[in-house]
């Protein structure tokens, strides 16, 4: 039987093309879109005139390298970038054909060859004929990146911007661009904190928390790299002022975010996996009233345990338990005056040897009539016996009434004189390595002294 004829699809739709994004199908060309081709999603709109498309056109001569590593597939980007790494990690200057194929062993035949030959056509790799296939300076360049995006920083989110800032002052370049993704990301955080402040979740607001830590620990050294920006640069120290500003910004939320944390620990619920109040209503209102109804029934537990039943009888005979126990009487206390401490006698008394050898050598001195330096006096048989000496010193002429050995000191018509700026200086022979200088110096007695003599 016959059917009727159907309408042929397009010959764009029919190789599954996709059309572009004004709905028309992709006009055939010989090779892909370029710069001039922009205009077309521009509304006739110059690319040249537009200074965002203008300012990324340095990167034409990067697409071909890239486009080529990426390939067609996800399947095609894994194995050229693993290709790459092998070649580079190979230690060789040069391959010949059998030592690449020892390095891409993994590959099968036409599968390495085709990964090979697309390397070297976008350019990682080149093939002179009796050295062998070489890794190209863009081969490098793209290891490098590939080897930095293994796996994204979890220190930090700042530190390729910081980085990149360093980087692009050192090869002298705007570093316009890292600074603005630098302002991107505090701008991020600080978005990310007002919302965790308006979730009333603790879990959130300690994640919040974790990365602002994070940022602030490398506040010292953004500032630093900042301060590095010429002067000369006017948009990026303008965005660098704009940095600065949220850097402070975040030093103040700092503190109110840790409050915040406090707050909700004692007046809210302890939400978990970073869910909110607002989230938890949701689940709510979306279950059935039967479903609810049976959760709150079985959650409605009594917390404690029934009181006993209490009777006149029982507590009648607590009551006369409690009364008829036993009680001790009161203490009788009694004050009284403690006795006098008995005074030992003058005569049972006796001064030690150290201080009664102490005694005589003063006497003598006073006796003589001329000073004494106090290296020649307070050194004695010991070191115990040397700082008893030095220990007694202040009391020598103080004049003081009393008795014992105190007063014997005071009373005796000597003065006891410090050279220098009284840093003890070193002794030679004697228990003592270092003493103060000075002379021990006789006077003439002082009235009351001489009455009481």
């Amino acid at each position: 039987m016959a059917s009727p004829k159907s309408p042929s699809a397009p010959p764009s739709e029919a190789r599954g093309e996709r059309p572009d994004a004004d709905g028309q199908p992709p006009a055939e060309r010989s090779e892909p879109a370029g710069w001039a081709e922009i205009a077309e999603w521009t509304g006739g709109l110059a690319a040249d005139e537009v200074p965002p498309l203008a300012s990324v056109r340095d990167l034409e001569t990067v697409f071909p390298l890239l486009h080529a590593l990426v390939g067609r597939s996800l399947r095609d980007f894994l194995v050229r970038a693993a290709a790459l790494e092998c070649v580079v990690e190979a230690d060789r200057a040069a391959l010949d054909p059998r030592e690449l194929d020892e390095v891409l062993y993994w590959l099968e035949e036409p599968a390495r060859a085709s990964v090979v030959a697309a390397l070297r056509r976008s350019g990682w790799l080149a093939f002179e004929p009796g050295v062998g296939t070489t890794l190209t300076d863009g081969g490098r360049w793209a290891y490098d990146v590939l080897a930095f995006l293994h796996r994204r920083l979890r220190e930090s989110e700042l530190l390729p911007s910081v980085a990149g800032i360093e980087y692009a002052l050192e090869i002298g370049i705007d570093p316009v661009r890292h600074l603005v993704s630098m302002r991107s990301r505090l701008v991020s955080l600080r978005e990310e904190i007002e919302a965790a402040r308006a979730s009333y979740s603790e879990v959130v607001l300690r994640r919040a928390a974790d990365r602002l830590k994070a940022a602030l620990e490398l506040s010292s050294q953004i500032r630093a790299v900042l301060d590095r920006v010429p002067l000369d640069h006017a948009p990026a120290r303008r965005v660098a002022r704009e940095i600065h500003d949220l850097l402070s910004r975040l030093h103040g939320v700092s503190a109110e975010l840790h409050r915040e944390i406090t707050e909700v620990g004692r007046q809210y619920l302890q939400l978990t996996a970073g869910m909110t109040v607002e989230q938890i209503v949701r689940a709510l209102m979306a279950k059935s009233r039967e479903e609810l109804v049976g959760a709150g029934r079985e959650a409605l537990r009594p917390v404690l345990a029934a009181p006993p039943l209490l009777t006149t009888d029982v507590v009648a005979s607590a009551a006369e338990e409690y009364l008829a126990r036993e009680r001790d009487g009161p203490l009788e206390l009694h004050f009284e005056e403690p006795a006098t401490a008995p005074r030992a006698g003058a005569e049972e008394f006796e001064l030690p040897d150290e201080v009664r050898s102490w005694l005589a050598d003063l006497g003598r001195v006073a006796a003589a009539g001329r000073p004494e330096p106090l290296s020649a006096l307070v050194p004695w048989e010991s070191v115990a016996a040397s700082f008893l000496r030095a220990s007694l010193l202040a009391l020598v002429g103080d004049a003081r009434p009393g008795e014992g050995v105190a007063s014997q000191l005071g009373s005796l018509p000597l003065e006891v004189e410090l050279e220098g700026n009284g840093w003890p200086e070193a002794l030679e022979r004697a228990p003592l390595e270092r003493l103060t200088p000075g002379r021990v110096t006789p006077r003439e007695p002082r009235p009351e002294e001489s009455r009481r003599g």
